[in-house]
């Protein structure tokens, strides 16, 4: 459906976009946001379990860079299977916002944990970083997704995540778009996070990552609970422990996943 704008100079095209592949978990709604930011897109989009929906107000011109954009310069972790689009009956938008998720049924595409970025790293050993050392760093580009959750679509409050109210700090970088962790579910800090700490003994934080080290190099095992369940580890090149670990496990053979 196409309208005047004010001046009569533009047709402006309102379109119902479905995003189906690998889009939860990956910072695809963040990152449709901030494309639609960036051409003067109006609209909303949001989770769907099986698809992400988007309505997209804006000129034919501004629409085919929208498309474009989502296609070819998505998440590097997802992995788009197809897009439909089609012209819908006109709506009003005053702004472009992500909206309340909702579950529908079909084929559900969800990434698995990702490994820390570079960016996370960079912060993860500075000082003077509020999360110097904190062990559940993550943003919309990596940690924890498929492990915390606990049901579709992916959102906070359907992940482990949702006992952890978030501080003002990480409150304001998960609703603003020019933060990286803009709509990240599993975002938090030392001070609103889950803790680390060694069962039996006083010992919290970065002192119980300390403890747990030593004590594998000790040639223990040690059970690790994280946020999306335990671990077993030991020292892969000292031959005792593995064979304990094989015989308390009852895995004669079995190979072990191999942690790096």
């Amino acid at each position: 459906m196409k309208k005047k704008d004010g001046d009569g100079k533009k047709n402006h095209i309102t379109r119902h976009i479905r995003v189906y592949g690998i889009v939860q978990g990956v910072g695809f709604r963040p990152f449709v946001s901030r494309i639609a930011d960036r051409i003067g897109v109006r609209g909303s989009v949001a989770n769907k379990g099986s698809y992400v929906e988007i309505f997209a107000a804006g000129t034919q011109d501004q629409q085919e860079a929208f498309l474009y954009s989502l296609e070819y310069e998505a998440p590097e972790r997802s992995a788009i299977l197809k897009i439909e689009a089609a012209d819908c009956a006109d709506r009003d938008f005053d702004s472009f916002d992500i909206i309340e998720s909702e579950r529908e049924t079909g084929d559900i595409f969800v990434s698995p944990d990702i490994a820390t970025c570079p960016k996370c790293r960079q912060e993860l050993f500075d000082p003077a970083n509020r999360r110097y050392m904190h062990p559940f760093i993550n943003c919309t580009a990596c940690g924890p997704r498929l492990t915390i959750l606990d049901a579709m679509p992916y959102d906070r409050e359907r992940t482990s995540m949702k006992k952890f109210p978030m501080c003002p700090a990480c409150e304001f970088e998960y609703t603003h778009a020019e933060t990286r962790r803009y709509d990240a579910q599993p975002v938090c800090c030392n001070d609103c996070g889950p803790e680390v700490y060694l069962t039996g003994s006083s010992i919290r934080g970065r002192e119980a990552i300390s403890a747990a080290r030593r004590a594998i190099a000790d040639g223990k095992i040690v059970a690790v609970k994280g946020i999306g369940g335990f671990h077993l580890c030991c020292d892969a090149t000292n031959e005792a422990s593995v064979s304990r670990l094989r015989q308390l496990k009852r895995s004669p053979v079995k190979p072990f996943a191999v942690m790096m």
